[in-house]
């Protein structure tokens, strides 16, 4: 079936496999937290990497499909690939570690680690094997005439959103950097305590949005060295219900 991929399919592909990602993300939070957290990294329901990943996946794999192994082999090499740069992208541009695997056996710089990457190398047999077909097969058999306003509207959603989303975490990139600043010069003048400094802190702790506060409920793991002492502070605040 996969002769048939264009532009439009391989995007509505990428679509319904991200909201799929996303909806196991909530699960497996649910059954390891016990409690309901919105795991998408967008505000909509949706989690880009498994979208990215299956498509690669279906684009690069299909011709290992009958072989289990080199199946396995091929969407583990291709997940752990894909994990490793995102992470390291994002903390690259944004300064914060989203993910932390260094608890973990056999990881890479806490971006990957073996025990994810063998569960990604199950999920792609799972999926070249019983799962993608029938995705494939629902959305070949939308109607020729709908596919492109489909394709249109779900494109300007999620463009928007991804535009939102990054305007969110430059937003928030900004806050940590001006509290980091804020933090240094509380130090130097502690003896002092400098009100204007305390209300000029408080005032920046007030910029933090529901949005930014809602990435460290997704991401409880989410640090970065220069920044973990004023997450762990923000963290505080909201679990005492100052922000």
């Amino acid at each position: 079936m996969n002769q048939y991929l264009n532009l439009h399919t391989i995007f509505l592909i990428f679509i319904v496999y991200s909201f799929l990602g996303w909806c196991l993300e909530v699960i497996f939070h649910i059954y390891t937290d016990k409690k309901l957290i919105n795991r998408g990294f967008l505000h909509g329901p949706i989690c880009p990497i498994y979208g990215t990943g299956s498509v690669l996946m279906i684009l690069f794999l299909t011709p290992l499909q009958d072989n289990i192994f080199y199946l396995f082999m091929g969407g583990f090499i291709v997940a752990t690939i894909l994990e490793y740069i995102t992470g390291y992208v994002l903390e690259i541009v944004f300064d914060t570690k989203w993910w932390d695997y260094t608890n973990e056996k056999f990881n890479l710089k806490g971006y990957v680690c073996l025990r994810f990457s063998i569960m990604w190398g199950v999920a792609s047999v799972f999926l070249m094997r019983a799962l993608n077909y029938k995705i494939q097969e629902i959305i070949y058999s939308i109607p020729s005439f709908m596919i492109e306003p489909l394709y249109n509207i779900i494109l300007v959603i999620f463009v928007v959103d991804v535009t939102l989303t990054i305007n969110s975490l430059i937003e928030f990139r900004a806050i940590l950097k001006e509290l980091k600043v804020i933090k240094g010069e509380l130090s130097q003048k502690l003896k002092e305590k400098d009100g204007l400094l305390i209300q000029r802190r408080d005032k920046v702790y007030m910029r933090l949005k529901k949005r930014h506060i809602s990435f460290l409920r997704m991401y409880p793991t989410l640090t970065k060295d220069k920044f973990s002492d004023l997450i762990s502070e923000i963290k505080s605040r909201i679990e005492e219900r100052k922000i």
